[in-house]
Parts: structure tokens; C-alpha cells; sequence
């Protein structure tokens, strides 16, 4: 933490944990954080500074973050005290939209298994978007192919918060345009990122414990993390998506993001930084 001696210069955005029930104290004077919160902004290099307020109590400030973790006696009164820990813990999970692409040749028992290893997640994703390539193979070939009332009904069966089925009629679109479309369309929904993958890709199992370590653990700030392969890994935030018009005019996001955003490198990832169970 940083020399109480020299003069505070705060960030406009910066939490306080004053008032925070996590915060831990001896008489007037923070000793720590219950979910050891201080000690990951100081490993993740944001700065953790001491200061102290007219009645001489001493309390940490997290300067240049707003803490996810931080909830006031007003906040939690209502609820028993025992639970605050696992409560907030299941509050900060990170929300996440998936979008899956069925190829133009996958069997249904690959789309099943896909859905499979989502579902299985440590943190399911909130919204799975399922981009159905092989629809207009299907008008053609019926029998070849997956019939789009079964790939329904087998999203149906899972008991995803919410789901999609994005039939693609035009087959010149691109991966990363079918993105973009199947991104416009639940774009004002409450998720900061989405990831992508095919379903011919092996998802990690602890892909979203990794996603949430690194968010609220490592504290890292992702514009984009770069795929593996193709579209697989892809990790974007909604605000840097939506900043940059996506992958408009077949720009890639993440080259916009290093073209046109200050700092850009603060930002961009690859994939296997982020979720390093994604290495091939």
C-alpha cells in the first residue's frame, strides 16, 4: 500500500472501503479485506492507498476501480450474515454470451456435445447464441443435414437462461459478420462479454472459471482477447464492440481496437492469456 505520508491523488473513479462490510478492522485502523480483494487489485498492479477521515478512522481506497465487491450495511442488513461472502460471490460472477457456430458439415452429436461442455460450465453462459450455417445446405440436402426444429428443440432441452437459434440465410457472410448479427440482435442485453466458438472445437471445461479468475481476480481489463483459431476463443466486450462497430466493413474488432483506441495494448489479449486451458 502506498506511504500514508505522501498526498493522495485520486482517480475520478476509485472505491472506497470505508463502509464496506467486507472491510476488516482492528479499533479504527483497516487491517484487511474478508475476500482478500486488496491483496488481488495490489497483485494486478492497481494502486491501494490509505487514508484517513475526520474522526481518525484509517481505511483503504482501491484508486482507479470501481470494486465490484463492495456493499454497504444498508445494502446487506436484510440479510443473514453468515451469507454475505457466498452471496456477493454468486452476485460478481461474470455474465456471458456464447455464440456457437454449427458448420456446414457437423453432425448432430457434435452440436449435443458442444452444448454439453457449455452447460457444464462452472458459470454457464446467461445467453447462447446458436448460428446455424448449415440452413440453406438443409433446403437442399434434407436428409444430409440437421433438421432446424431438432437443433431447436435440442436448445430447448438445456436449461440455459436464454437461448437463440440464428438460421443463416445468406452464405457469403463471413464468421465474423454472422457475429456481428447474432451480437446486434441481444446487444441491450445485461452481458459485458461474449465469446465465440464451433461447435467442432473442444471447449475447456474450466473455460469460465478462467474467464471469471481473470476478471475478478487478476483484475485484468479486456477490450478483446484474440482467438486460438478462426472464431474459437474469442472473447470481446459489449463496450468495446459497440465502440468500434464490431467487425463492420470486414475489419477485424481487435485491429480496430489497435488502430483507434489510446493504450490499445492495455486492452488486447490473446485468448490463451485469458483462458490458458485454450492452448492447442
Amino acid at each position: 500500500m502506498m506511504d500514508e505520508q505522501k498526498p493522495l491523488e485520486l482517480s475520478q473513479v476509485h472505491t472506497s472501503c470505508r463502509n464496506c462490510v467486507f472491510a476488516e478492522y482492528k479499533k479504527d485502523e483497516q487491517i484487511g479485506c474478508k475476500l482478500n480483494k486488496l491483496k488481488d487489485y495490489e497483485n494486478a498492479g492497481i494502486p491501494v492507498v490509505s487514508a484517513y477521515d475526520g474522526t481518525g478512522k484509517k481505511f483503504e481506497i482501491i484508486n482507479g476501480r470501481f470494486c465490484m465487491f463492495y456493499r454497504s450495511p444498508q445494502l446487506m442488513e436484510k440479510l443473514p450474515r453468515d451469507t454475505w461472502e457466498e452471496i456477493v460471490k454468486l452476485q460478481t460472477k461474470v455474465p456471458y454470451h456464447a455464440i456457437l457456430f454449427i458448420e456446414k458439415d457437423s453432425k448432430f452429436k457434435t452440436v449435443k456435445a458442444a452444448l454439453n461442455k457449455l452447460h457444464n460450465q462452472e458459470q454457464k453462459p446467461n445467453l447462447v447464441s446458436v448460428v446455424n450455417k448449415q440452413y440453406l445446405p438443409y433446403s437442399d440436402d434434407p436428409e444430409n443435414h440437421i433438421k432446424p426444429s431438432d437443433l431447436l428443440e435440442l436448445l430447448n432441452s438445456f436449461n440455459f437462461h436464454q437461448f437463440s437459434l440464428k438460421n443463416v440465410w445468406d452464405g457469403e457472410l463471413d464468421d465474423r459478420s454472422l457475429i456481428d448479427l447474432a451480437f446486434d440482435s441481444n446487444k441491450e442485453k445485461p452481458y459485458p462479454f461474449y465469446v465465440s466458438f464451433s461447435v467442432e472445437f473442444d471447449i475447456p471445461d474450466n473455460f469460465s472459471k478462467e474467464l471469471n479468475d481473470a476478471i475478478l481476480i487478476k483484475m485484468l481489463q479486456i477490450g478483446v482477447a484474440k482467438p486460438v483459431e478462426g472464431i474459437n476463443g474469442l472473447i470481446v466486450s459489449k463496450i468495446t464492440h459497440k465502440k468500434h462497430g464490431g467487425n463492420s466493413f470486414y475489419v477485424n474488432i481487435e485491429d480496430k481496437l489497435a488502430r483507434y483506441e489510446d493504450d490499445s495494448e492495455k486492452f488486447i489479449y490473446e485468448a490463451i492469456e485469458i483462458c490458458p486451458s485454450l492452448k492447442r
